[in-house]
């Protein structure tokens, strides 16, 4: 089953799994930087006080000199749509953009220095070989509906616009936009987000979540394994998220926890 036909309760989640499963999805994030670790739906009040209870879908720890240990943490809220081979979209969001705001606010608030949207849009299987405009007619309001609020906000925004195809039931990864004169490319950076301090609660639980990763065993290519968080025994682990789904302690399928 392709991501484009997913069950919606679980498509965002599905999503994240996808994106960390594939180095051209998720090597976008770094920016250009060196990465140390990228952390997956994390709860806010893991060791915090429970001030703060959403998750943080995507964290980042990164650095233009990681020598000097000068590190920064970049995170996203994730908003998936859907584009049809027809050039039609549906999950946009279009009038929830002040609700996307509201959440990047209470990022912001918990205290993490560079915030962004990153908006995910999931293709049909064989859209990149009909459609060759992006965005789509279609995208263009709800898109510069978001840009306008977000630029206003100081928030970033990205696209990431990717095709997961199937071959006889067999997963063969994903396609992604390219014309004769622009390469494959599978991220669009529309908003450069602006910097503010890093504050508490944040500081304490990014600290939490640094020790942790520091004190797992050194793995080959530990730096390509994600934090992600189980619910089901209140847990960090690491995992490598291109071949595994279940905690390693309790053995619950995380991909389907809600």
């Amino acid at each position: 089953m392709t991501l484009f036909e997913s069950d919606s309760q679980y498509r965002e989640r599905a999503t994240l799994w996808r994106i960390f499963s594939l180095l051209p999805l998720f090597a976008n994030l770094s920016l250009g930087k060196v990465w140390r670790w990228f952390a997956v739906n994390v709860p806010m009040d893991l060791g915090t006080g429970g001030g703060f209870t959403s998750d943080v879908d995507i964290l980042a720890k990164l650095s233009n000199m990681p020598k000097e240990n000068s590190w920064s943490y970049y995170a996203w809220e994730v908003k998936v749509s859907l584009l049809h081979n027809d050039g039609s979209a549906s999950s946009l969001k279009a009038g929830k953009t002040k609700r996307t705001v509201i959440q990047l606010e209470a990022y912001r608030d918990f205290g993490i220095p560079v915030v962004s949207l990153l908006d995910v849009q999931i293709c049909e299987t064989g859209f990149f070989h009909r459609i060759r405009a992006f965005p789509t007619k279609e995208m263009l309001k709800p898109i510069e509906t978001k840009f306008d609020r977000l630029r206003a906000a100081g928030f970033g925004y990205q696209l990431l616009p990717f095709e997961h195809q199937t071959k006889d039931g067999r997963d063969v990864g994903l396609s992604a936009i390219s014309t004769s004169d622009v390469p494959p490319q599978t991220w669009m950076n529309l908003l450069t987000p602006r910097v503010t301090p890093a504050k508490h609660p944040f500081s304490k639980w990014s600290n939490t979540l640094s020790e942790f990763f520091e004190s797992c065993p050194d793995y080959p290519r530990k730096h390509f394994m994600q934090i992600v968080y189980c619910k089901a025994c209140r847990s960090l682990q690491l995992i490598d998220m291109r071949i595994s789904f279940e905690c390693p302690d309790c053995g619950d399928n995380m991909y389907y926890q809600g």
